[in-house]
């Protein structure tokens, strides 16, 4: 995942696009970006049932699958779009909540190439 993560995140993060929509984002919108980043995430992996994808018993609840493969996953996309920032100079004399918006800009891309990397390996 976190290979995936980078993968994507690398390509992003050099960009000013990343940092011009955090800045016009609200904290709603960041809850939204992370909801939508979770869904697209679990979606990937288990609802829309590629090949190489977990297979669940058909006794397992939903949110079992959720909280041992999506949420993890989402934690190496949000911990290696973070890393990125920084290592791209974009963390550098700003606000918290200004970081923290960037790295769930970011992590929204990161995820999906977490959650494809999963599918792949």
């Amino acid at each position: 995942m976190a290979v995936g993560a980078l993968f994507l995140g690398f390509n992003i993060a050099p960009t000013e696009e990343t940092i011009l929509i955090s800045f016009r984002m609200s904290p709603w919108h960041g809850v939204a970006t992370v909801l939508l980043s979770l869904a697209i995430m679990h979606g990937f992996v288990f609802a829309v049932g590629f090949k190489g994808g977990s297979e669940l018993e058909p006794d397992t609840p939903w949110w079992a699958a959720f909280v041992r493969f999506t949420l993890p996953g989402y934690a190496v996309a949000l911990t290696i779009s973070l890393a990125v920032l920084w290592m791209f100079g974009r963390t550098y004399d700003t606000s918290l909540m200004e970081i923290v918006m960037a790295t769930i800009v970011l992590a929204l891309p990161s995820s999906v190439g977490a959650a494809a990397a999963r599918l792949i390996l």
